[in-house]
């Protein structure tokens, strides 16, 4: 099951993957200890040991904070939205999603309480933080968060730099023009797209984008028809807490 879910959401990976410009991530890590430079002399064996990685303190109001999954559901308080499972799909577990993205080990630490591996978001340029995908149609939802290189950058010219990206690959891409639209009580920047691999596999893609601080928060769904899409956005529905 886990190389099927993997397989599935290949398609809706590719528009989350070539959106984001630099290290992919799931959510929350730690930085990984840097190496001493040349300059710097080696510690002697008496030397007291490196303290293991901590996670950082809690952000201030205003911040980034990344939404919470289970394994049936999604909540963010960020975009004041929630994200129930539809029928016949599943959600990809924290281990799966590192996989995924190839997130590296060592950037990774133990909660001194739970034990439980969590990354430090605020180390992280993007943040993958929920993925999910329906079993028998290839459908899939992705919800990402990236740190933008440039404070003042707005959705239109997120999507603007992402288009010219996707051109250089060697898929065929439909873009259709961005237009704002209202998911639960969140106003969005929404780009529909069309995808062929060239191999059959078409695939008809929606992102949601929302600016939020510093970063571009981007929900990502895939499906093989527009009626795939609808079933995917009835998933969603408002928190209490708005925007």
């Amino acid at each position: 099951m886990k190389k099927t879910i993997a397989l599935l959401l290949t398609a809706g990976l590719l528009a989350a993957l070539l959106a984001g410009c630099s290290q992919t991530a799931s959510a929350s890590s730690a930085p990984a200890s840097e190496a001493p430079s040349a300059s710097e002399p080696e510690p002697s064996p008496s030397a007291e040991p490196t303290p293991e990685p901590t996670p950082s303190e809690a952000p201030a109001a205003g911040e980034y904070t990344p939404g919470t999954r289970t394994d049936t559901g999604y909540e963010s308080e960020a975009l004041g939205l929630q994200f129930t499972l539809g029928e016949n799909m599943v959600m990809a577990s924290d281990e799966e999603i590192n996989s995924l993205m190839g997130q590296a080990a060592d950037l990774m630490y133990e909660d001194p309480e739970t034990g439980e591996q969590i990354l430090d978001t605020a180390q992280l340029t993007v943040v993958y933080e929920m993925m999910a995908a329906d079993v028998t149609t290839g459908s899939n939802a992705i919800i990402a968060a990236e740190k933008l290189p440039l404070a003042n950058l707005t959705e239109e010219q997120y999507i603007a730099a992402m288009e010219q990206q996707m051109a250089q690959t060697t898929m065929s891409i439909e873009f259709g023009e961005p237009s704002p639209v209202t998911l639960g009580n969140t106003e969005f920047l929404s780009l529909q797209y069309e995808t062929d691999a060239g191999n059959g596999a078409v695939m008809q893609q929606n992102m949601l984008l929302k600016k939020i601080g510093d970063r571009m928060m981007l929900i990502t769904l895939s499906a093989p028809d527009q009626a795939g899409l609808d079933a995917l956005l009835a998933c969603f529905a408002p928190l209490d807490t708005a925007v």
